[in-house]
């Protein structure tokens, strides 16, 4: 028994049980400008106590390629796409992980990116001359969310 559900045009819903479990209908959350142009996000799950986020991450083949570090490690699934790095290249039906505190530059593919990303703490990005740009964490992509109308399937979920 689903504790709340919201209702969709295609009526499925998200579900959410008292035990804390839910499911999210993806293709239903509006996608999210992220912090750098050509790039969107849907954020699928987070808890600010560990700065864990789960997102879907959108960026499109001319987005620029800017240095940045995950301070935590990092997990992906590529769904679609892919990019390359230093460690090499990532592509449709890869998993990997990026070790907390490495600073890279990923190159998008000509044909785009999306994939699924889990994050261990926040995202620093960088500029050109290496001074820090700005910081990625949970309680900025809600905000953003928010602001998009993107966060409903999250509002009533008990997260720290």
């Amino acid at each position: 028994m689903s504790v709340q559900e919201v209702s969709h045009q295609d009526n499925q819903q998200h579900g959410y049980w008292d035990d804390g479990s839910l499911i999210i209908r993806a293709s239903q959350v509006p996608w999210t400008e992220w912090a750098l142009p050509g790039t969107w996000f849907k954020l699928l799950d987070y808890d600010r106590n560990r700065s864990y986020s789960v997102i879907l991450l959108k960026i499109d083949p001319t987005a620029p390629s800017t240095p940045h570090k995950h301070v935590g490690a990092a997990n992906a699934y590529i769904l679609e796409g892919g990019f390359s790095y230093e460690h090499g290249s990532v592509r449709a039906g890869d998993f990997m992980v990026e070790a907390g505190g490495v600073t890279h530059t990923p190159q998008i593919h000509e044909d785009g990116c999306i994939l699924l990303g889990f994050m261990y703490g926040v995202v620093a990005g960088f500029n050109e001359d290496g001074s820090l740009a700005g910081i990625i964490d949970v309680d900025w992509m809600i905000d953003q969310a928010t602001a998009n109308n993107a966060f409903e399937h999250l509002s009533n979920v008990l997260r720290t």
